[in-house]
């Protein structure tokens, strides 16, 4: 590789060890950063090597993807990438200042942390010749087993912020779409609403961060579940509070036609029960998908667009036959039915229900 000196930057020490943070173009990273990696890649748009890696292949997709972050948001900024200089960056100190200089690249570093977001930069230079700049942060002088551990740590140690919370708190900005989960404001407020209206059977029950003892559900998992329960297009012209208004009515009919299934909230925050001593599927996730998909049969059927009126008579009729015939328990006939494949399968026996009810 051609020699590559990178200009403006800082230098910094914690304890015994030295880094360095700077900047690269987009155009030069790919030819002085490499991924260390245990097995290459099928596709990548970086430099792998297998000559002693630990890294897990990178995937072309993930790096695709952020390309497409980085068109579609040229403005956000983008945390640094880690590198390992092994050795090969050598400081040139400035004349004025002993911690801003220069770094004269030697050889490529590893690349410990965001081999996708680098990917994506690259992706994005290689298809459209736009060059962005790259912040980095650089490790010098580390040995292998050193360089492992930082990448391990790095890895397992990061938290990211709970998909409900991003959700949540990202409802009416435009600058976020496209990023993360393709789900309606409105269905976000609705199920918000579930938690918050004192009436909601699931009042207390949904969280937008971490679950506690207490709770049923993720937020972001009961907001894609309005988002289907109201894709009827009779629904299109209702305002989500009316939205909310129906859910609630509508769980609320389901509440009382089991009543044994929803004494499992009995145990909610008891020592040694919660959700594991569940004696029904209804209230695991599993019974939100199905009642929610379901749900879009049976409330479409009943709403009259041309009044904005519900027939709540029919709903209940429909939601009696269902709670006679499907049965709950968790050592029953769905005991294996689980989640976003479970729900699905109970529905399709609720569907085979009304059928033969209608």
């Amino acid at each position: 590789m051609a020699q590559l000196i990178i200009k403006n930057v800082l230098k910094k020490k914690n304890a015994n060890r030295t880094y360095f943070f700077g900047s690269v173009d987009s155009d030069k990273v790919k030819n002085i950063t490499f991924v260390p990696v245990i097995e290459n890649s099928p596709k990548t748009a970086l430099v792998e090597d297998i000559t002693g890696g630990y890294q897990r292949p990178g995937s072309m997709p993930r790096m695709n993807k952020f390309k497409q972050f980085l068109k579609s948001h040229p403005d956000s900024l983008v945390p640094p990438v880690i590198l390992s200089g092994r050795g090969k960056w050598k400081f040139i100190a400035s004349k004025d200042n002993a911690d801003i200089g220069d770094l004269m690249v030697e050889a490529s570093a590893a690349i410990l942390d965001g081999q996708h977001r680098l990917g994506g930069f690259v992706a994005l230079y290689d298809s459209e010749k736009e060059i962005r700049n790259i912040d980095f942060l650089l490790i010098d002088n580390l040995s292998r087993n050193e360089e492992i551990a930082e990448f391990v740590i790095v890895n397992n140690t990061q938290v990211g912020v709970p998909k409900s919370l991003n959700m949540f708190i990202g409802q009416g900005i435009p600058e976020l779409d496209g990023v993360g989960p393709n789900v309606d404001d409105d269905d976000v407020y609705v199920a918000w609403g579930l938690n918050v209206r004192e009436d909601s059977p699931f009042v207390g029950r949904i969280t937008r961060t971490k679950a506690g003892p207490e709770h049923l559900f993720a937020l972001h998992s009961v907001a894609g579940q309005i988002g289907k329960m109201f894709s009827h297009g009779a629904f299109v012209d209702v305002e989500r509070d009316d939205r909310l208004d129906i859910a609630i009515k509508y769980w609320q009919i389901i509440q009382e036609m089991h009543p044994r299934e929803f004494d499992d909230t009995s145990k909610l925050g008891v020592r040694g029960q919660g959700r594991k001593s569940f004696e029904y599927k209804l209230l695991e996730l599993t019974g939100f998908i199905a009642w929610s998909l379901i749900g879009q049969q049976i409330l479409s059927k009943a709403y009259n667009p041309e009044t904005k009126s519900m027939d709540w008579d029919e709903v209940e009729a429909s939601v009696q036959t269902l709670s006679e015939k499907i049965e709950w328990s968790k050592g029953g006939e769905y005991r294996n039915a689980t989640g976003a494949v479970g729900g699905p399968i109970i529905k399709r026996d609720m569907e085979r229900v009304l059928a033969a009810r209608n």
